[in-house]
């Protein structure tokens, strides 16, 4: 199996399984087709689609080690106007496969198309099964910080100490990395891409350094990427040429005969490791005439503290406006930080504004 390793197969990955041995694999993590007729997907029908998926759960159950994981992120299927999350399809199917659920994970997404007849749908969902009791999970791996930091006991024995862990928190089960569209520095060509480190929180506490990471849809190659990174084998497949070819050029990290890189992020890293100037290069999705060498990046505590503030607004708004109460002024007008007296903002009906 040695000389499979690190190698991402250009075809079906039902070939790719064939040739696996049983209890091979630490870590599967994919993000399957949703087969709901995008770009890069053909839509069938439900049924087919959760069977042929099925067949590949089984296949990757095999390959699972004793001690392994399997995280299966997906999205929801609409048709008609009706909407049928997927993960409630998928958990029965992994059941049937004898594994064991350990997580449902919500990865929120804030923006999206907006519905005119529902809930707009602003999450998708990771599920997190294992092959069995004895799984791997080193949650000092992937320790976030503690809300309030230096809160200590306030009595009894423990008085004066941290009342929480020194080396931060538990991150939850609600995510919020940043969608991998325009103005990210790992997009690419693929149109729903994984970011890197939604991969990392998955990876570094599931695998040691050296174990054996399978992508089944590989896709632009963003679990291959994150597991070379930190030390991990990578293995998967991918049976769109241009998808699979992006993936190979982020591993490689050279410029194209073009002088042209898969995303920015691949780019800046070379720009950096060789000392060239960044606008001596393109990447396959610029729009601007040169690449910039640097670009704002906010953590994901950034954009929940941002959800969360915003999602208190919407509350607090509904509130009013159910009670024909002034809406209240929201602390930011167009991504801005407003001043106290700025006057009404525009979200302020016009019943609402003084006279």
């Amino acid at each position: 199996m040695e000389h499979m390793l690190d190698t991402i197969h250009h075809g079906d990955v039902r070939e790719l399984f064939s040739a696996l041995p049983a209890e091979s694999i630490d870590l599967i993590v994919s993000s399957p087709p949703y087969n709901l007729g995008k770009e890069y997907e053909s839509k069938r029908a439900l049924a087919v689609y959760l069977d042929e998926q099925a067949e590949v759960l089984r296949a990757c159950t095999r390959v699972l080690k004793q001690t392994g994981s399997l995280f299966w992120q997906v999205g929801a299927f609409a048709d008609n106007g009706t909407l049928i999350p997927l993960d409630i399809r998928f958990f029965s199917i992994l059941e049937s496969c004898g594994l064991v659920p350990r997580n449902r994970i919500i990865w929120v997404r804030p923006h999206g198309v907006h519905a005119r007849r529902k809930f707009s749908c602003r999450h998708e969902t990771i599920l997190w099964f294992t092959k069995s009791d004895d799984y791997v999970f080193d949650l000092d791996a992937i320790r976030v910080p503690q809300k309030y930091q230096n809160k200590k006991h306030w009595r009894g024995d423990k008085k004066g100490e941290l009342s929480g862990h020194p080396d931060g928190k538990n991150p939850g089960d609600i995510w919020m990395f940043q969608n991998v569209k325009h103005n990210h520095e790992e997009q690419t060509i693929h149109p729903c891409a994984f970011p890197e480190d939604l991969i990392t929180r998955i990876m570094l506490p599931t695998t040691k350094p050296g174990d054996i990471v399978l992508d089944p849809y590989m896709g632009s190659g963003t679990v291959a990427v994150v597991a070379r990174d930190f030390g991990r084998h990578y293995l998967g497949a991918e049976t769109d040429a241009r998808y699979h070819s992006v993936a190979i050029r982020r591993l490689s990290g050279l410029p194209d005969g073009n002088n042209s890189f898969p995303n920015l992020k691949t780019l800046r890293q070379y720009a950096a490791k060789t000392g060239e100037p960044v606008g001596r290069y393109r990447f396959d999705v610029q729009v601007a005439a040169k690449p910039t060498a640097v670009s704002r990046i906010f953590s994901e505590e950034h954009h929940l503290d941002e959800m969360e503030e915003r999602l208190l607004f919407e509350e607090a708004a509904f509130a009013a406006r159910a009670r024909c109460e002034p809406i209240p002024a929201h602390p930011t007008l167009n991504g801005k930080r407003r001043a106290p007296n700025d006057g009404p903002s525009l979200f302020d009906l016009p019943g609402d504004l003084p006279a």
